[in-house]
């Protein structure tokens, strides 16, 4: 397979405003050695695609909780023109339908992956306020989105054709204090008003590498999670890694990951021990061992662990 997906865009950006029109071609060409019965061996396909991206920028003076702030409204226009392309005979092998969230409303395809792209005359409306303090900081984010569709998708990987508009997305973030903050995300369904994803989070930090996550997570009919994760030093110089994930419909954990990290003054060490289940229900394990020589090499066994960690525990830092 090989892929070109060439972009083209001339931002317009303004402290009160921006534009960013853009224009790409997504060309793709197979070559097939064992195709199925009835599919040929070679496939090419080229689809344009057309975006403007805009937004405002309004700022006034505000109180909140007895502070002076800065509140914006961020008003975001999204459209998307792609035409359609009959793809039922490529193959599917890294495609899938993208998660629905605040950064996937805004891409111009709604499928990861380069095997299918999705024909599209869309628009996305959403708006953002924020309660910003006088140093910069972000102490407050709400946000409200949804996705409004002019035509009737076709290509798809069920068969299944969207509705006339997607669910309602709402998200809000909040600095309570220089060391608690909380997060909350919720997608709600326009044909049921029910909720169908959900995820409320909280993060204290009272220091740099001393952190604790909780976190709850719901999707409608297929989980409900609660995780804790954590950095906390025990010890000069040491420091313990670890989370845990269970399920509260099946009563079990599903994933956890313990490990422990030492700092020297010009080496570090690593250690880490990972359990997730899969999809046929059975267990993975596996562990990961790191010596960082500051500046100059990491000698290893299994993944690398700081990956490892900062993509399990929100707000890792390295040790070193």
């Amino acid at each position: 397979r090989v892929v070109i997906n060439p972009q083209l865009s001339l931002p317009f950006i303004q402290p009160a405003y921006f534009i960013v029109p853009k224009v790409s071609f997504h060309a793709t060409s197979y070559q097939i050695d064992n195709p199925m019965a009835g599919q040929p061996d070679r496939l090419q396909r080229t689809v344009p695609s057309f975006s403007v991206d805009s937004g405002l920028i309004f700022e006034r003076r505000a109180s909140l909780l007895g502070n002076k702030m800065t509140q914006t409204l961020e008003p975001r226009l999204f459209y998307v023109n792609t035409p359609f392309r009959d793809q039922k005979d490529y193959p599917l092998f890294d495609t899938a339908l993208a998660d629905f969230n605040f950064a996937q409303i805004f891409s111009e395809n709604r499928f990861t992956g380069h095997d299918r792209i999705g024909d599209s005359n869309q628009v996305t409306a959403a708006i953002v306020s924020r309660f910003i303090e006088d140093n910069g900081a972000e102490r407050f984010k709400f946000a409200l989105g949804q996705r409004f569709y002019f035509n009737t998708q076709k290509v798809s990987l069920d068969g299944i054709s969207s509705p006339s508009r997607s669910d309602l997305l709402l998200a809000g973030t909040g600095q309570i204090s220089d060391t608690l903050n909380v997060e909350a995300a919720l997608q709600v369904s326009q044909s049921d008003r029910q909720s169908v994803r959900s995820n409320y989070a909280v993060r204290w930090q009272p220091a740099p590498k001393k952190i604790l996550n909780l976190q709850y997570q719901f999707q409608r009919e297929v989980l409900k999670q609660l995780e804790l994760s954590g950095q906390w030093p025990v010890a000069q110089r040491w420091y313990v890694v670890g989370k845990s994930n269970y399920s509260l419909q099946n009563s079990k954990m599903v994933e956890g990951l313990a490990g422990f990290e030492y700092r020297a003054d010009c080496w570090a060490l690593r250690f880490v021990a990972h359990r997730f289940a899969t999809t046929n229900l059975s267990n993975n394990s596996g562990f990961s061992i790191q010596l960082e020589l500051n500046g100059l090499a990491r000698i290893g066994f299994g993944s690398n662990p700081v990956e490892t960690l900062k993509k399990n525990i929100s707000g890792y830092q390295a040790t070193n």
